[in-house]
């Protein structure tokens, strides 16, 4: 009978060593998922201040764009006006020298009849005046008729003189509006492929995040496993030993339809993602709710406002990039993101057509296109219903 007791407590106390073993073991793997667990989340959060200080330096380049393209557009607008002056300029010039042209052979000419009749013509005709007084006014006109040409000529001379310093200083002055836009066009292109680079580079912090988030997950249902098993352990721990150390328990963490509006980007009509839930090629949603229209349309493409009214605000977002809206009266207001370049300030009235933007990608925003929107009373509504 002792022998059997002595069994029996042997194998109560081997299983109650075993248990204990196990549970000591599965908490120090607890404690080394805990370590992994606190070095993913670590690691996550050291990728989103990566990833928001390559946005705020993304939004940076997207302002030097900004700037870029406005200077490009309005670097352009001198070109044309300067390059009509240089027209105009060499029309001037042309009906100057024809002028200069037509007087240098009157007095040819007239050099020409006194040369050819000699002084007897000019002494006859003062010879037969028929008083002194005639006399006297044929000799004044001779004088005058000759010191007019020389005026005349001078003054042609002169005036053909300015015509064409003025038309080199045009020349000159858009020879260099042409280099300045190559400067800018060459610096719109490097900033162009920074911006490209940073997006790669916030894409690759989104995957780096979503990647320790699933790690994150992947521990955390260890973590839960482990307790779990620990909490077993515990228990059958008891059943054999009232009196064997307990293993601590890991808590865990705790406008009016229609109204004659026109399309906002004349260039383009490529609709590339349509207003509501965004749907995948079966039909499905896979998104969430898109508040407009997308436009795909090249960049510098004109953007107008749809329908005459007040600008309401026209600034930069670091979501919606350069964007305006503008108010139309009765609670409606058209939306216009991720423009290059603003065009139209706050508080403007535009009519409608009018240029108020260039067509870009700045903001959140993978690729050049307008995102065109309306809102009624606050709540964005289907652009389609004004614009077609």
């Amino acid at each position: 009978m002792k022998k059997i007791f002595k069994t029996i407590l042997s194998l109560v106390l081997v299983a109650s060593l075993s248990l204990t073993s196990i549970a000591i073991v599965k908490s120090d793997k607890m404690k080394d998922l805990k370590k992994q667990k606190e070095s993913v989340q670590a690691k996550k959060e050291n990728y989103k201040k990566k990833k928001s200080e390559a946005k705020k330096y993304l939004n940076t380049v997207d302002k030097q764009l900004t700037n870029v393209s406005t200077q490009i557009y309005e670097n352009e607008k001198k070109l044309n006006k300067t390059e009509k002056d240089i027209t105009k300029t060499k029309k001037k010039l042309t009906k100057a020298k024809e002028s200069v042209k037509e007087q240098n052979q009157d007095m040819q000419k007239r050099i020409q009849f006194m040369y050819e009749n000699g002084d007897s013509e000019m002494l006859d005709m003062l010879l037969n005046s028929k008083s002194i007084t005639d006399f006297l006014n044929k000799a004044e006109y001779i004088t005058e008729l000759s010191s007019y040409d020389r005026k005349m000529f001078n003054k042609l001379k002169s005036t053909q003189d300015k015509i064409a310093k003025a038309k080199k200083t045009l020349s000159d002055e858009k020879d260099n509006l042409i280099a300045l836009q190559e400067k800018q066009k060459s610096e719109k292109a490097s900033l162009k492929k920074l911006e490209a680079s940073k997006k790669k580079e916030l894409s690759g912090y989104d995957d780096l995040i979503s990647n320790t988030e699933a790690s994150e997950k992947k521990i955390a249902a260890e973590i839960a496993a482990q307790q779990a098993a620990i909490q077993q352990a515990e228990q059958a721990e008891k059943q054999y030993n009232q009196e064997a150390a307990k293993t601590p328990k890991y808590k865990g963490s705790k406008g009016t339809p229609g109204g004659g509006w026109t399309w906002p980007c004349p260039s383009s009509h490529t609709i590339t993602s349509e207003f509501g839930y965004r749907k995948d090629p079966f039909g499905k949603s896979s998104g969430g709710f898109h508040s407009g229209i997308d436009i795909g349309a090249s960049a510098g493409a004109p953007v107008v406002a749809a329908s005459a009214g007040t600008v309401a605000w026209s600034n930069f977002s670091s979501t919606a990039g350069n964007w305006i809206g503008i108010s139309h009266g009765n609670g409606v207001v058209s939306v216009y993101m991720h423009m290059s370049s603003l065009i139209a300030p706050a508080g403007k009235h535009v009519n409608k057509g009018e240029t108020i933007g260039l067509v870009g990608t700045t903001g959140s925003s993978t690729g050049n296109h307008l995102h065109f929107g309306v809102q009624l009373n606050g709540s964005y509504v289907n652009p389609h219903s004004y614009v077609g």
